[in-house]
């Protein structure tokens, strides 16, 4: 009887030990087995979204189309390797390559980030030359008006001939198709001129004792408003000028001091004016608008 349960006993532990065997092979398999398939699962979706993206970006995204119609060789150039980049990270996918996929399809959005990034720089550039523009046509067309205004009014005819009209016609026309041509560094090149020829024909007309109150404004205080608004205009002008040009450290210090120079101009003029004393003031903001005028020169040169 007790040999008989002895068997039993060794038996019983036999088996509990194949049982442990047996759920340690389970564990060991699942562990093994199971866990690398599933992140090999993890992975390959993971490329496929990357790889689809880089397609997006290479051939459908509105960057890859401004590459193509613009004249860039150098940007057309690194979208082709960026496509180039695509293609092989798909046959690396396709063969499970992972690495190597992954390898191409950073290289391919480095590419196309540095590309896009530059087109956006141009853009950006492109923007501000467009307003620089407008602001310098509505100086010339806002002198225009008061150089007419003054000749006008003034009712003598060699004031009319300060102004040479088709001349300016043609530079204003010149700068527009330009303009539209997209050639934005001539247009403003022209408009320039244009405004440099509008405003010193203003200032012979006022320098020849044409006082500009008494033929085109009903107050001096009217006329004052009128300074204080050429003044600011002049002030954007050289300011954007200024955002887009990179001038000689010998120009960049003498519009420095003009700028301040009118600055300080202002102040005595507002004072001026706090005290009524608009005739003052107007022949202060002159002297400040002039030295504007000076500087705009210096950085107009560069556009």
């Amino acid at each position: 009887m007790e040999k008989k349960n002895g068997k039993n006993i060794a038996r019983k532990r036999n088996f509990r030990v194949s049982i442990a065997w047996a759920l340690l092979l389970t564990v060991t398999l699942l562990s093994g087995w199971s866990v690398p398939a599933l992140a090999e699962s993890d992975k390959a979706t993971s490329i496929y979204n990357k790889v689809k993206f880089l397609d997006w970006l290479v051939h459908s995204s509105p960057a890859a189309k401004r590459i193509e119609v613009s004249g860039d060789e150098e940007a057309k150039q690194q979208l082709m390797r960026a496509k180039d980049m695509w293609e092989q990270a798909v046959e690396h996918s396709e063969k499970e390559e992972y690495e190597l996929a992954e390898v191409h399809i950073d290289t391919g959005l480095k590419l196309m980030t540095k590309v896009s990034r530059k087109f956006k720089d141009q853009e950006k550039e492109r923007h501000a030359r467009i307003e620089l523009y407008k602001q310098v046509k509505g100086h010339v067309e806002m002198f225009v008006t008061a150089f007419d205004r003054i000749a006008e009014e003034e009712g003598k005819d060699h004031i009319h001939t300060m102004l040479d009209r088709d001349e300016l016609d043609s530079l204003m026309s010149s700068a527009q198709s330009n303009f539209d041509d997209g050639d934005l560094v001539m247009a403003n090149h022209l408009m320039r001129q244009a405004a440099d020829m509008v405003d010193s024909a203003l200032s012979d007309a006022r320098h020849e004792d044409v006082l500009l109150h008494e033929l085109s404004f009903e107050s001096l205080q009217e006329e004052y408003q009128y300074e204080i608004d050429r003044n600011d205009s002049y002030v954007k002008l050289i300011d954007l000028m200024q955002e887009k040009t990179v001038p000689s450290q010998a120009s960049a210090s003498y519009v420095a001091r003009l700028i301040e120079q009118n600055a300080e101009l202002r102040k005595e003029a507002d004072a001026l004016a706090e005290k009524g004393d608009y005739e003052k003031s107007i022949k202060v903001l002159e002297k400040g608008t002039d030295k504007l005028s000076r500087a705009l020169r210096v950085s107009g040169a560069q556009f």
